[in-house]
């Protein structure tokens, strides 16, 4: 399996990660993939970079893509909150991660599993426990044979966001580029 390490991403600016944890919330892998894939698509052909592109305009747009109307008003949302300049990714990425998630929940449909995912992902923090991740919990609950493996998680501290990346990939052992 080799060591585990934070995934490499091109940095699009945190409203672009947000919105493709939006659309992945609660799906499959490859339904969040395909539909993610829609939307960039769809962004690429009108010229408008992502958050920019989630305007009032885009509702239908997005249906088309396969894309929730809760989804949609969370993806107008951070719309909105990039607008008002709530997203700057130099900023955000400076904060813990309890403070920079206080900041994000305040834009509607973002939620702890959300901002978890942004400060594992795109702020690269290493000490994140994704309580929400259903994944995670099962997993690492399966291997410690305990209902609630919080409390084990505690004892991985500073480096829960690696215990984290773990159990992803036991549950996906694809090789990693």
């Amino acid at each position: 399996m080799g060591p585990v390490t934070f995934p490499k991403r091109e940095d699009l600016g945190i409203g672009h990660h947000l919105a493709r944890s939006v659309i992945g919330q609660q799906l499959s892998t490859k339904a969040a993939h395909a539909i993610w894939s829609r939307v960039e698509a769809a962004a690429l052909r009108a010229g408008i970079r992502i958050p920019e592109y989630f305007d009032l305009k885009c509702e239908e747009r997005l249906r088309e893509c396969g894309v929730s109307r809760n989804k949609t008003k969370a993806l107008r949302s951070l719309h909105n909150a990039h607008r008002e300049g709530l997203l700057d990714s130099d900023t955000l990425r400076q904060l813990d991660h309890a403070t920079r998630s206080q900041k994000l929940v305040r834009i509607w449909g973002i939620g702890q599993w959300t901002c978890d995912m942004a400060s594992i992902f795109y702020c690269q923090c290493p000490d994140v426990w994704p309580e929400r991740d259903v994944s995670v919990q099962k997993t690492f609950s399966r291997l410690i044979g305990q209902r609630n493996p919080g409390n084990t998680a505690l004892h991985f501290a500073p480096y829960r966001s690696y215990l984290a990346l773990t159990m992803w990939r036991f549950l996906d052992p694809r090789p990693q580029n």
